[in-house]
């Protein structure tokens, strides 16, 4: 099925600001430098977006909850095409894209279903290639590819990260290990030798995976919020930890994280994405906001938009940011700072 699409920008603001499906947001939007592009409503709950090209187009891999996954072509930001779907026997609450092998791949975390694999290097025609299976009352909440080890991480409901080779794709993924961190794995982010978890009421664990059959905990440190979500970049470890807002931590020793400073939310931050000296969060209840983090330790709101719409994640990518509203579908927005 391909859904009917919003056709231009001015009637795609007027969806959004009034609502889309049965998640009304306010009809006031109160914005600085940020401007809403367009929205698309997907079939369920876009809970998570991955964007990247193929080939000279650019495409939006959307987890769509109960409806799987969707695939969106964003050249034309202004007006988002639906191209494909593959609906999954699970509900996809995250996903992320990677090539491996010359291959592309979508990995769908896809809560009791496992981590799906699904081959989307035609992205008009996804082909199933595999899926990692979870024990009962188990869920995959997350999941973080490192293409140039060809590993894979995703993290379990319970506490737990497991560490798969993909070097053979399409072949199938061979376990290598797992090791439990406790919480519930909500953002996975690594760095090559070391990966970060975002464990919810537990706070943050940074672990060595120089030998990924024998992963270790350098440090934890657990965090007021609930850490939901993580990027790093250099020696600074940005957290989304909900209520608690965004924190920002020196871990140029990993083994001694250092808190430099908190940016407050204005509801409850669970998604952030970076590029360059920006830091863009989806505060969830709120809307999206722009923050320049060029001193770590004091980081300045330069733009937002506000929306009162959910907000769980959010993915710059080529001068955009692309939101996942939950029933709201996808937001497309662009700094104009």
């Amino acid at each position: 099925m391909i859904k009917t699409l919003i056709t231009s920008a001015v009637l795609a603001a007027i969806l959004f600001i009034y609502g889309c499906k049965d998640n009304p947001t306010s009809p006031v939007i109160e914005q600085s430098n940020i401007q809403l592009i367009s929205t698309y409503s997907t079939y369920a709950s876009t809970n998570g977006l991955f964007v990247m090209p193929v080939d000279t187009r650019n495409y939006a891999f959307i987890a769509d909850g109960s409806s799987g996954m969707q695939i969106i072509d964003v050249t034309n930001v202004a007006v988002p095409d639906s191209i494909s779907a593959y609906d999954t026997d699970g509900d996809a609450n995250d996903i992320t894209v990677a090539v491996i092998n010359g291959y592309l791949y979508a990995f769908i975390s896809d809560y009791d279903n496992g981590c799906v694999v699904v081959d989307v290097s035609n992205p008009f025609d996804p082909q199933f290639v595999g899926s990692i299976s979870v024990l009962p009352g188990d869920y995959v909440e997350t999941a973080f590819v490192d293409a140039a080890r060809k590993i894979l991480y995703f993290g379990h409901s319970t506490g737990h990260v497991n560490i798969y080779d993909i070097s053979a794709l399409p072949g199938a993924p061979v376990y290598i290990s797992s090791i439990y961190l406790g919480g519930t794995i909500n953002g996975l982010y690594s760095t090559g030798s070391t990966l970060y978890a975002a464990s919810g009421d537990v706070g943050v664990q940074i672990i060595n995976v120089t030998n990924p059959f024998t992963p270790s905990i350098i440090s934890s440190f657990n965090t007021p919020g609930l850490a939901s979500n993580i990027a790093v970049v250099t020696n600074y470890a940005y957290v989304a930890d909900s209520y608690n807002g965004l924190l920002i931590y020196n871990v140029s020793n990993p083994s001694s994280p250092i808190l430099l400073s908190r940016y407050a939310p204005n509801q409850q931050i669970l998604g952030i994405s970076i590029n360059n000296n920006s830091i863009y969060t989806a505060d969830n209840g709120y809307g999206v906001e722009s923050v320049n983090i060029s001193t770590p330790s004091d980081p300045v709101n330069t733009g937002y938009i506000k929306t009162n719409s959910s907000a769980l994640n959010i993915f710059y990518f080529g001068g955009y940011l692309y939101l996942a509203a939950a029933e709201g579908g996808m937001a497309i927005f662009r700094p104009t700072n």
